[in-house]
């Protein structure tokens, strides 16, 4: 019995020993797996509101967009009723002329003012009926007088809502430069800040998951690159010294292509729409960018959404090369801004603050940047 306790004892001991050294191998694992875990969810985390505030980043540069939108439209509308009110101002005015130069002819007829009159006089049969003669001719001299001072008042009024419609006009042209700009600024940010975040969730994602991850954070890169070299393409149209004046460029006006053709026979449907700031079909309205790509849309050929991408999609041209349905393309100094469809004879269609319109390149060409051809 003694030599069996003392066996007994032995494998307990040894027991004890072989458990605690497995409580010490197995232990530190669980306690490192479970601060890896904690980790990672503080990683994740710290990713999460990094990229929040990527997101927050764009968020203010849209708000700040969406604003200045608010005042561009808002000088539309200022601009509509000004050219209302100077319509009904000409319509007064034409109107009261023909009065006017219906009672000169009859003074004309008379020799003059006062032989109207003392033909009234002379005329009367009594004084009662003189009296009555002598207050209806002054009353029609009178509502005369009164008619010329509208007329003049008219005039004047009419000169000051041109002055403040050619303002509004300066002012809209100056925001839509400005807005122009700043979409193109803002779509360098958008691609930087898409590649940033990409890298980011790439550090907590899975192998399978962080390889697709960094594939779309290269091309975001190269995307955010190429925009990024466009902000600093300019005019190619330099100042001269010769009164301020800018040299001119030779314009070719080769024929286009069919798929051309019907691009600029879809956006001439819309010549006279008003111009919407990211507007890119006819519910919407178009703003330049969108009316070029629902137009090439209509004909088949795929285009991307901006001025800056579609400078990008398409070939460079000389002045002298391009022909009819090549894209023109605008800087007011800072990258790519605005685009039209060129018409050949130194013409483009386009959207502008205006509206959808045909127009000479002669007032843009102080901003053409060149000509892109289609693939």
């Amino acid at each position: 019995m003694g030599k069996r306790n003392k066996w007994r004892k032995s494998m307990v001991l040894t027991l004890a020993l072989a458990g605690g050294l497995l409580f010490n191998t197995v232990q530190p694992t669980e306690v490192h797996a479970e601060e890896t875990s904690q980790q990672m969810i503080e990683k994740k985390a710290q990713i999460d509101a990094e990229v929040k505030k990527l997101e927050a980043e764009l968020t203010t540069l849209q708000n700040d967009i969406d604003e200045k939108v608010k005042v561009f439209n808002q000088v539309q509308a200022d601009i509509k009723e000004v050219d209302a009110s100077i319509v009904e101002t000409e319509k007064r005015i034409e109107q009261r002329s023909a009065i006017l130069s219906e009672r000169m002819a009859a003074y004309q007829a008379q020799d003059n003012t006062v032989g109207v009159y003392l033909s009234v006089v002379l005329e009367a049969k009594s004084f009662a009926d003189l009296m009555d003669r002598v207050v209806a001719v002054k009353t029609l001299m009178d509502a005369d007088q009164e008619l010329v001072n509208q007329q003049e008042a008219d005039k004047a009024k009419l000169e000051e809502q041109k002055a403040t419609l050619d303002e509004k006009q300066k002012e809209l042209q100056k925001q839509f430069q400005a807005l122009q700009q700043k979409e193109s600024e803002m779509e360098v940010k958008k691609a930087e800040n898409e590649a940033k975040s990409l890298a980011l969730k790439a550090q907590i994602a899975s192998k399978q998951e962080e390889e697709r991850l960094e594939a779309e954070r290269k091309a975001a890169e190269e995307e955010a690159a190429r925009l990024r070299a466009l902000q600093s393409a300019t005019p190619v149209m330099q100042t001269t010294n010769n009164g301020g004046k800018t040299q001119s460029f030779v314009v070719g006006s080769g024929s286009g292509t069919a798929s051309s053709g019907d691009a600029i026979s879809t956006a001439k449907q819309f010549l006279g729409r008003g111009y919407v700031w990211g507007g890119s079909n006819p519910s919407t309205g178009f703003d330049c960018s969108g009316l070029v790509q629902w137009s090439y849309k209509q004909a088949g050929v795929s285009l991307p959404r901006t001025a800056s991408q579609q400078y990008l999609a398409t070939q460079r041209i000389s002045a002298s090369e391009a022909r009819v349905g090549d894209l023109v393309f605008f800087s007011y100094g800072s990258g790519v801004a605005h685009v039209g469809i060129y018409l050949g004879n130194n013409t483009m269609i386009d959207a502008q603050n205006k509206g959808v319109v045909i127009e000479s390149l002669d007032w843009w060409n102080q901003y053409l940047v060149g000509f892109g051809r289609i693939q």
